[in-house]
């Protein structure tokens, strides 16, 4: 991402000047991201198609390497992407790089107050800010959980690596899910470890229209007017964004559609963590025998439930506080005034899926499991409140700092 800036310079004046001209292009599936009509405009706003100047290519059906005929000379596609969506840039709001809505984004539930320069609900990429990133720029990392046993993630085993970028979580050309999210993503297979498309959405290829096939979405919104039964693929975009108000801001997340325990936010992630949403017998999460590197070697290996109600773990004293509450996923559009105990927890109630500035320190910080020394610091300087038991190898994208999502909901 160092080089971010060099690239922008050079591309921001022509993808600047033709997405200007592209009306509403800041509202995800609809204009250049999305709703294409038959005489759309929007191809206009990223592609030329005989005298493109970027180098960024893609791969066919068939193997073969094609050009994306792209405006600009960006290198890579997060380059390319933070023409708009990157600081000070005039083409979107979303300033993902920084992590912050540039727009009024309206009152804020919180103070009631219409604001601008609120966060963005997915943190950003900005490692002045962000010191733990979800691995932009087509970066090759591994996905932690991933194959069979949920070891293919530990780099000491060396697990498979996959392509982290904009693009590998996100369809620019507008997909039935919420935010963009891809319905094929390139993942692990939980069965052999190897890399291949998941599906996470997409379209009934039975629909009576195939030129508007039915959505069959994994992750909707609770934002109000959403459409829950999932993006239109050739709408012109007006009949599905009337009445739809997106919040950037503040969480509107959702159970999957149907209440299915096996899609939303959770499986979708699962695509390429791919043992973290695998409920074993007796509602206990475990992975095989493996060693994460943390000292305890080969044993077996537990995880937090996720797509789950908080009734299923009422106790002695509700699990819902009102003090710094965490998002969870709500029912239907709107319905997220108040947690409930039928609300869903799933991965992005304690994580973001950018970036996050939490801190690490004290026992959130060590080193070893087997030797828990504050603040001992793993793969940073020590001290620096930046590190922790791996494979996580820094804050693990929380929300808060330390094991703050803990006692949110746990209240110990």
């Amino acid at each position: 991402m160092h080089m971010r800036r060099h690239f922008l310079l050079i591309a921001i004046l022509a993808l600047t000047a033709a997405v200007l001209l592209t009306p509403g292009v800041a509202s995800a599936n609809y204009a250049v991201h999305g709703g294409y009509a038959m005489n759309t405009d929007a191809c206009a706003g990223c592609h030329r198609a005989h005298t493109a100047a970027s180098p960024i290519t893609w791969e066919d059906g068939n193997g073969a390497t094609q050009s994306a005929l792209l405006i600009s000379t960006a290198a890579t596609t997060d380059q390319f992407c933070y023409t708009c969506h990157g600081t000070a840039m005039l083409g979107a709001d979303t300033n993902v790089y920084d992590g912050v809505y540039e727009a009024d984004d309206g009152p804020d539930p919180a103070d009631a107050v219409n604001s601008f320069g609120e966060p963005l609900n997915a943190g950003g990429f900005n490692p002045s800010m962000f010191p733990t990133v979800h691995y932009p720029n087509d970066t090759q990392w591994v996905a932690y959980g991933a194959g069979p046993d949920g070891r293919d993630g530990i780099i000491s085993t060396g697990g498979e690596q996959v392509v982290i970028g904009c693009s590998v979580c996100h369809d620019v050309h507008g997909s039935s899910n919420y935010r963009l999210l891809k319905d094929m993503v390139t993942g692990i297979n939980p069965t052999t470890g190897a890399q291949q498309g998941i599906p996470v959405g997409g379209y009934d290829p039975a629909s009576p229209d195939p030129q508007n096939p039915i959505p069959t979405p994994w992750v909707i919104s609770a934002e109000a007017g959403y459409p829950t039964g999932g993006w239109l693929l050739h709408d012109p975009g007006a009949a599905q964004m009337a009445g739809y108000t997106p919040d950037y801001t503040d969480p509107m997340y959702a159970k999957p559609p149907g209440s299915d325990v096996t899609k939303g936010i959770s499986a979708w992630c699962a695509a390429c963590h791919t043992q973290y949403n695998t409920e074993g017998t007796a509602g206990n999460y475990a992975d095989e025998v493996y060693d994460a590197n943390d000292g305890f070697g080969l044993v077996e290996r537990h995880r937090h439930p996720v797509n789950v109600a908080l009734a299923n773990f009422a106790g002695p004293r509700s699990l819902v506080v009102t003090d710094n509450p965490l998002p969870l996923a709500h029912d239907g559009n709107g319905d997220v005034a108040t947690n409930e105990l039928t609300d869903w927890m799933d991965c992005l109630t304690c994580h973001v899926a950018h970036g996050s500035g939490a801190k690490m320190t004290g026992y959130a910080a060590v080193a070893d499991a087997t030797d828990p020394q504050p603040d001992s610091s793993y793969g940073v300087t020590p001290g620096d409140g930046l590190g922790s038991v791996p494979p996580d190898d820094g804050n693990a994208l929380l929300r808060t700092d330390n094991r703050g999502v803990c006692e949110v909901c746990h209240n110990k």
